[in-house]
């Protein structure tokens, strides 16, 4: 649990610098886009975490766990923001 904290307390500060960052380079489109992308990954996986320490705290049954996983997986997936692995045959 406590490399969890950790891991969630790393992102929430690289998102913390990628906010401050985007204001320095205001008019950069280039920069920008790179660092709203950026920032779009982290809060996503800030989402991934919460869910994580949802069930890591006892909130989330594993079944649970694997449902909003799923869904969450899902929800990503269906507006371009995370590509589901697929296997070759």
């Amino acid at each position: 649990m406590e490399s969890h904290a950790r891991l969630c307390g790393q992102i929430a500060q690289e998102q913390d610098d990628v906010l401050g960052t985007i204001q320095l380079v205001q008019g950069d489109a280039v920069l920008e886009d790179r660092l709203y992308d950026q920032l779009v990954d982290l809060l996503i996986e800030g989402l991934f975490l919460e869910l994580r320490r949802r069930h890591l705290v006892g909130e989330l049954a594993m079944d649970d766990y694997v449902d909003e996983l799923s869904a969450l997986s899902a929800a990503c997936h269906d507006v371009g923001l995370l590509p589901l692995h697929t296997r070759d045959a």
